[in-house]
């Protein structure tokens, strides 16, 4: 078998790995780690923490921690209006509708800051696996449009890795549940996660294993269930501080992070306590949610989800009654009342066996392990989520390939120009479903130049849309009578240029020695500091068994290191808390040898 290729779910709320082991496909993690990785990121001090740390910082850090950035990528700053007065850090429009995050005096687009949590899922099973991996299957929602899987692609890229397959959510988690069982019949896969919803319709027979629909939302899902608790919140607060302003960024990553924990607990329990405390605002309040309350707030949700299943059904011309299996996927099917609608609606009970947050990353682990060359007996036809087509004259949207089309595919169409002697066309490239271009989604433009002047009407020109197995596009304009073409892989307008990509790239090269500077030097600068508490609290012993000039040398050797740590020479410092560290071996080997003396001589209880 060829270099192993692994599996990624980059999450709304969570990312991980999995991978193809001996005994079968499983997670990455290493032995008392989490498999987990909260897909929350903060940056400080030109350093960034992602994960565990970040999710745990963010109140401290509110306008530098970033989270649900898969809400983000791929949308430009008129999609995202309402999202944005949400959020705690600043959301702001870069060139081309390009989305940018700002954190200080930078600028990070979704692509660099999903990168981030990318390298930090890579280097975790890196660790665990004991070798390097420079390939993976990423999945995205099956509702992603063609700008957000691209998005995805150029993030891996940024950290090095060959996103060898973009790959539909919903059909990643079939693949972990029913393919190795050779089932026949028809599985929906409902899929709600953090921030995006799914419903894939998909028929199993023999060894094919095909899409037959999909449909969803990609705003809606456990941050939209976290909002209503937040707004629960906020009206506890203002009956105990009617004042109260909820502007300031701390309390509102304060509401998000409580808001989360009373989600979680209400899913095994019901009701929930929560305790609301900022220091600052001298804000310190305590409560209960019940269960019955949330799940209230939520209903008009969960049954817009359900609306999507009805129109997947209709899409794939079956009713609840054929579908054989219904399969849950992500975080927020853990919900108790989601379980129960789903339930009814499909009229039996669904798959739980594999964990909601890993089966995504199984399902891309075994693509992975085929694409990799491993054995394995089926074909799987994912399918386009939603049209795509050109714009036509009057700003209508002529389709040339439609929703849940089985890819790879590809389709072709003769137009003509509607003005004498033309000698360019302009091709814009929309998804979407509605009639006219406006009510669709741009994903870029291209001209064909050098047509031959001619009667209107009288030019072929045959435009050419092929998706390949990543759901990406590639479009060729053909003049049939000049034999002239122009043609375009689609780099959406709000979406990272190839330049660009190859920029962030050449500035991380550029700028990797000074990084690593700077890191070292926030790293000696923390050595300093522990270094010199520890003197602290062992002076009056020092005074003890020092002499005069020993402890007047310590004291100097004290402030040149402290002047060191301003400058912005790592090197510098590190010779510096040597001589430091020398000079107090004997105090620190002495208050060490005292503390076991003390432990030694203290008798058991």
């Amino acid at each position: 078998m060829s270099e192993k290729i692994i599996g990624i779910d980059l999450g709304t709320t969570n990312s991980l790995a999995a991978a193809i082991f001996d005994t079968g496909p499983e997670v990455i993690y290493q032995l008392g780690d989490s498999p987990l990785i909260p897909s929350v990121l903060t940056y400080t001090n030109h350093q960034w923490d992602v994960g565990e740390q970040s999710k745990n910082n963010r109140v401290l850090f509110p306008e530098r921690t970033v989270y649900s950035v898969k809400r983000l990528i791929g949308r430009d700053i008129t999609e995202l209006e309402e999202e944005i007065k949400k959020l705690p850090y600043q959301v702001v429009a870069g060139q081309r509708k390009l989305v940018k995050v700002r954190l200080g005096d930078q600028e990070f687009t979704p692509q660099e800051l999903s990168a981030e949590i990318l390298k930090k899922v890579k280097e975790k099973a890196e660790k665990a696996l004991g070798e390097s991996i420079h390939k993976a299957v990423i999945t995205v929602p099956a509702y992603f449009d063609d700008a957000q899987r691209q998005a995805t692609r150029d993030a891996a890229r940024l950290i090095g890795i060959e996103a060898v397959r973009i790959m539909n959510e919903p059909t990643a988690a079939a693949i972990a549940y029913g393919l190795d069982e050779k089932k026949e019949g028809n599985i929906a896969i409902y899929d709600l996660g953090g921030g995006t919803f799914d419903i894939s319709i998909l028929q199993l027979s023999g060894k094919i294993f095909k899409v037959l629909s999909t449909h969803g939302d990609t705003q809606l899902g456990g941050d939209d269930f976290d909002q209503v608790l937040i707004g629960q919140l906020k009206d506890k607060l203002l009956s105990q501080y009617p004042t109260i302003s909820f502007e300031n960024p701390a309390l509102t990553q304060t509401l998000k992070q409580v808001a989360e924990e009373i989600k979680i607990e209400l899913s095994g329990a019901y009701e929930a306590s929560f305790h609301l405390q900022l220091a600052e605002e001298e804000i310190d309040v305590r409560g209960i949610i019940q269960r019955e309350e949330f799940e209230k707030a939520i209903l008009s949700m969960i049954h817009a989800t359900l609306e999507s299943c009805r129109i997947a059904l209709a899409n794939a011309s079956l009713s609840v009654d054929e579908i054989t299996e219904v399969v849950l996927v992500g975080g927020s099917t853990r919900i108790p009342s989601v379980r129960k609608e789903v339930e009814t609606f499909f009229q039996k009970k669904p798959h739980v066996a594999i964990d909601p947050y890993k089966v995504v990353a199984i399902g891309a682990a075994i693509q992975g392990h085929l694409l990799a060359g491993g054995r394995r007996d089926f074909l799987l036809l994912d399918v386009i989520p939603l049209a795509l087509g050109i714009e036509t004259l009057g700003g209508t949207f002529s389709k040339l390939i439609m929703s849940n089309t089985t890819i790879p595919s590809s389709a072709s169409e003769l137009f003509t120009t509607h003005v004498d002697d033309q000698n360019a066309i302009e091709i814009n490239i929309y998804q979407g479903e509605r009639e006219l271009v406006k009510d669709c989604r741009s994903l870029g433009k291209f001209k064909l130049r050098g047509i031959p002047p001619m009667k209107a009407g009288l030019p072929l020109v045959e435009v050419t849309f092929e998706v390949d197995a990543n759901g990406i596009l590639n479009v060729t304009a053909l003049e049939k009578r000049s034999g002239q073409v122009a043609t375009i892989e689609i780099v959406p307008f709000h979406g990272l240029t190839n330049q660009e990509i190859d920029q962030i790239m050449e500035d991380s090269f550029e700028h990797a020695i000074e990084d690593f500077q700077e890191r070292q030097l926030i790293e000696f600068r923390n050595q300093l500091t522990a270094i010199k508490k520890g003197i602290q609290e062992n002076w009056e012993e020092a005074q003890t068994i020092l002499t005069a000039e020993q402890l007047a040398s310590i004291q100097s050797q004290i402030q040149l290191t402290e002047q060191s740590a301003k400058e912005n020479d790592p090197q510098i410092l590190k010779k510096n808390i040597d001589v430091l560290g020398e000079m107090t071996r004997i105090l620190a080997d002495t208050a060490i040898s005292r503390a076991v003396f003390r432990e030694l001589s203290t008798p058991d209880e």
